[in-house]
């Protein structure tokens, strides 16, 4: 279902988006009410039927129903989720401080080496537009434990993938009488990050 258009005459277009952004924000109200009782599904549904409603052309009040759809993923522990409707808002409204922040948080929350660099990104991004304590103090906390946790997050995104590559290759060379114990990795000494392969003769 697409948002609802209005009459291309100018008078009855004014009075038609008037009734769709007062039914809109009626939507939204509802969906407000629900989220305070923790009707996380059921709020998400009547923020839905907002941006259903809301005309295009009002990017910041859609950016806002997108940012509480987004609140209610976080509630609902769905970080990808409220991590894509922080973008959708964000990409209305760029300057959206609270889907900047829902975002930085669910990108923390997604916890791999990617999502944790992006969130870094974000609280970067916000430290520069905050004004309130709470997200200011979020900022500098992102900042002081977010590296280390990247850095631990690669590493053993690093070791999984060589335990599965591992697996891959027992499963090949065991029908050549052979098994990844024969290769030895050794960390790339120019700090690269990357390995190199020798031959052991067992």
């Amino acid at each position: 279902m697409s948002p609802v258009a209005c009459s291309s005459n100018i008078s009855t277009k004014y009075t038609c988006c008037q009734k769709l952004v007062k039914e809109a924000g009626e939507y939204k109200s509802k969906g407000n009410a629900h989220f305070a009782q923790g009707n996380y599904i059921e709020a998400i549904a009547e923020y839905e039927n907002a941006l259903m409603t809301c005309p295009l052309s009002l990017s910041k009040d859609r950016a806002i129903y997108f940012g509480n759809i987004a609140a209610c993923h976080l509630k609902q522990n769905e970080y990808k989720e409220a991590r894509d409707m922080c973008t959708q808002a964000l990409t209305l409204d760029p300057k959206y401080i609270k889907a900047l922040l829902r975002r930085a948080q669910a990108n923390e929350k997604m916890d791999t080496s990617t999502s944790l660099t992006a969130s870094l990104e974000d609280y970067k991004k916000l430290k520069a537009e905050a004004k309130d304590a709470y997200t200011l103090r979020e900022c500098q906390r992102a900042e002081r434990e977010l590296p280390n946790k990247i850095k631990d997050r690669t590493e053993k995104e690093k070791e999984e993938m060589i335990g599965k590559l591992k697996d891959l290759g027992n499963s090949i060379l065991g029908k050549f009488g052979l098994s990844t114990d024969n290769f030895q990795l050794q960390p790339d000494p120019s700090g690269s990050g990357g390995y190199s392969m020798n031959f052991v003769n067992k």
